[in-house]
């Protein structure tokens, strides 16, 4: 049987891992905030504390409501992608994932096209971006901790000393977390067999 590090992309990718959601929170009580026509909200939160997780989590619900997913992903390299605003109507939902990097104008433009045509609008951004915010996405040490024993599927206090320095080399970023630990994970010869799956469906990034 071939074996993995732990950290792959095949085991973190957004969408392998469940998003941890915060208390009183859940992902059919976020799809419900836009039942109403031309609904728009923001995810928020820093790079690497499960915003694109989050997205894979409520795509499914999306389709459960009838409606249709346009999704768009920007980053600082490819500021620029087209949207379908032909396909756009009130039985659709327009995903931006890195809406902070339009201008403010292009910004107010891409509400205002949404809110014309009755469809719904949810960004991610790092920052508040004048979008009512759905929710904030921040990871600590007690959850990156969790993750990081779950991806390694066994008990990991013998390395929580060793687990925690990595941590603090950049706190805040599981994405660069989970990169690091990889290589950790190799100079260990930590492997783990490739299609196992992850102990625990209670954390996410």
């Amino acid at each position: 049987m071939m074996r993995r590090n732990p950290f792959s992309t095949c085991f973190t990718r957004p969408g392998q891992i469940p998003f941890h959601f915060p208390a009183g929170t859940a992902a059919d009580k976020c799809a419900a905030t836009f039942e109403k026509l031309g609904a728009q909200r923001a995810i928020v939160g820093p790079h690497g504390s499960g915003k694109s997780t989050l997205l894979e989590m409520l795509s499914p619900k999306w389709k459960e409501l009838g409606w249709r997913e346009q999704r768009v992903r920007l980053t600082a390299a490819r500021k620029r992608k087209s949207i379908s605003w032909g396909q756009l109507d009130e039985s659709s939902i327009l995903v931006i994932d890195g809406f902070e990097q339009l201008s403010w104008w292009q910004q107010r433009w891409v509400r205002a096209r949404c809110w014309q045509k009755r469809a719904r609008l949810l960004v991610t951004c790092h920052a508040d971006c004048g979008v009512p915010i759905l929710l904030r996405t921040e990871v600590n040490w007690p959850l990156a901790y969790e993750l990081a024993g779950m991806l390694l599927g066994g008990d990991v206090t013998p390395y929580e000393a060793e687990l925690r320095a990595i941590w603090e080399e950049e706190p805040g970023n599981i994405r660069d977390f989970f990169f690091r630990l990889y290589h950790w994970c190799e100079l260990r010869g930590l492997y783990r067999p490739e299609h196992a799956k992850p102990r625990c469906q209670a954390f996410a990034i």
